[in-house]
């Protein structure tokens, strides 16, 4: 049962970012038509926003992982950090000759603090339980 709720959280975790970046697109369409469409690189002020879209859903991601995760949390961040940096990687190849470079980068260099950041929430939950027990 550990083994199964341990990929569960990576995968979920993973699954859950995945989502709230691919439906913000059509969000993204309806607020600014002709300039979100999958034929062109969007602007600069859309591409700001998909990284911040990126930034939250990542800060989720990373909260997620930590809840789920049966025991050694720190573990499972870790294997989803480096399975959204493998996908994050091949998303570069792909779209560097199209794309602003800055772009990638970000995403790259965003992703494993913002799963840290969300990983904070386990940490201060269990200092919270612990002084709660020592009192």
């Amino acid at each position: 049962m550990k083994v199964l709720r341990s990929i569960g959280s990576v995968v979920l975790s993973y699954v859950v970012v995945y989502l709230f970046i691919v439906l913000s697109d059509p969000v993204l369409s309806r607020l600014f038509p002709g300039q979100y469409t999958r034929d062109k690189v969007p602007p600069t002020f859309l591409l700001l926003i998909g990284t911040a879209i990126f930034a939250v859903a990542s800060i989720l991601g990373g909260w997620i992982c930590v809840r789920i995760a049966p025991a050694k949390p720190g573990v499972h961040l870790l294997v989803l950090f480096i399975i959204g940096e493998i996908a994050g990687a091949i998303s570069t190849i792909a779209i560097w000759k199209t794309w602003p470079h800055w772009y990638s980068i970000a995403w790259l260099v965003l992703w494993p603090i913002c799963l840290w950041i969300g990983g904070l929430g386990r940490k201060a939950k269990t200092e919270a339980v612990a002084a709660v027990g020592a009192s």
